[in-house]
């Protein structure tokens, strides 16, 4: 178990109590945690404040705190945490929304609504999982490992033996090329 107070990474140790360590930990890890924040919400200011709640999170419990892993593994878990947090806040939204049109109360409501729900996730799933396939084979892995398996872009060039910047332009067409084939306004 790593202290709760001086934590080692791969590139460093923190020590959370020392403001300007605990600055240096910001600047080195607050460009992937938005990356990932806003590749799940597609919202620059949601993904900004999502980054400044985890960090804000991180000093204000610093001395309660035991992270067992490394802080890259702890803040992309969180930031992971905080993108799902963010859905459900929009599905309460909605839910409320809802009740408060006294449309919930109908069971053949609640029950059509939650049909209807799992289809559509069911149809978006396979019709990115369409897109996906369709992607050019490089193009396709490199989507899938920064995707689905969280890797960096120095992880994934590393992993397939090319540039990063190969790595960038690759997940640029892929996302541009999904965003094309499925509209912003179905995956929300």
């Amino acid at each position: 178990m790593i202290n709760n107070r001086i934590i080692k990474d791969k590139i460093r140790t923190y020590n959370l109590n020392d403001t300007l360590d605990f600055e240096s930990l910001y600047k080195d890890y607050w460009k992937k945690i938005y990356i990932i924040c806003y590749g799940k919400t597609a919202n620059r200011e949601v993904s900004e404040e999502m980054v400044q709640d985890i960090f804000i999170s991180l000093w204000n419990r610093r001395n309660e705190l035991i992270i067992t892993s490394s802080i890259e593994h702890y803040l992309i878990k969180s930031a992971k945490l905080k993108v799902i947090d963010y859905y459900r806040s929009l599905a309460s939204a909605k839910h409320k929304i809802l009740v408060d049109c006294d449309l919930c109360e109908h069971p053949e409501f609640n029950e059509k609504c939650l049909e209807h729900n799992e289809s559509i996730h069911k149809f978006l799933e396979q019709d990115l999982e369409i897109t996906i396939k369709n992607l050019p084979c490089q193009c396709q892995k490199v989507y899938r490992l920064s995707r689905e398996e969280q890797m960096s872009i120095s992880e994934i060039a590393e992993n397939l033996n090319i540039s990063p910047k190969t790595v960038k332009n690759h997940l640029t067409k892929a996302l541009n090329f999904i965003r094309e084939k499925i509209p912003a306004n179905f995956v929300q």
